[in-house]
């Protein structure tokens, strides 16, 4: 015989639809006062949430899933076309910026007046038209000029920042290699004048002006420290 928690436990775990008349629940719920009224309320409750769940709506209508289905398939399509058609209206922007833009860069480039300094160079050996001959190519931009200094070892140039350093460097090359047209020439008439002097014409010519007397009142040159006979 089935007692009161055997029989808590079984409607605990159980379902009362698998339970019969028969069963050792129903009998004893039967014969119990406590057992009884809580069965027939677990019963009655059981009914009506059965009752409620029967009324409800499919959740999942073929047909309604077919129509879901169909309008999420347009929106795809409609989103792929959507997006090509601004891929191509931005890339028609950007080459109509590119084309239209670029060259006006270009023109304001070209046009651009450069700021241009004024800057006097001295010179060492150079003339100032030989210095300018040497920098012509050197100072290319828009206004730049050189303006040759007669009598005066420098030479004046107007260009901008950079061509004037890069001016400076040429003529420091130029001007202080000894390799220059100035300094060879130099060095050309040292050597032309030192072989005039070991000439043996010029050698004994001025050994006859050392060896000659100086007769009374002249006065001895430099070179000749021979007293006159007395």
């Amino acid at each position: 015989m089935m007692d009161c928690r055997e029989c808590l436990e079984e409607l605990a775990t159980g379902s009362l639809r698998e339970l019969t008349s028969e069963s050792p629940v129903f009998r004893h719920a039967a014969s119990c006062p406590d057992c009884g009224p809580l069965l027939t309320q677990l019963r009655d409750r059981e009914y009506a949430a059965a009752t409620t769940l029967n009324n409800l709506p499919p959740l999942s209508n073929p047909i309604t899933v077919a129509e879901t289905a169909g309008r999420l398939s347009r929106r795809r399509r409609m989103g792929r076309v959507v997006t090509t058609i601004a891929a191509v209206a931005l890339a028609i922007s950007i080459w109509f910026a590119a084309d239209t833009m670029i060259p006006d860069f270009k023109r304001a480039a070209r046009n651009q007046i450069p700021i241009l300094h004024t800057a006097t160079i001295p010179l060492s050996c150079l003339s100032s038209d030989q210095a300018g001959e040497i920098i012509e190519p050197y100072i290319r931009s828009h206004g730049s000029a050189y303006y040759p200094t007669a009598g005066v070892a420098a030479i004046t140039v107007r260009a901008t920042s950079m061509e004037l350093a890069e001016v400076r460097n040429v003529l420091k090359d130029f001007d202080n290699d000894r390799r220059s047209s100035c300094h060879a020439s130099l060095g050309a008439t040292f050597d032309q004048l030192q072989k005039t002097l070991n000439d043996p014409e010029v050698q004994k010519s001025l050994n006859d002006l050392q060896s000659r007397p100086v007769l009374a009142g002249e006065k001895p040159t430099p070179g000749n420290r021979n007293r006159p006979p007395r």
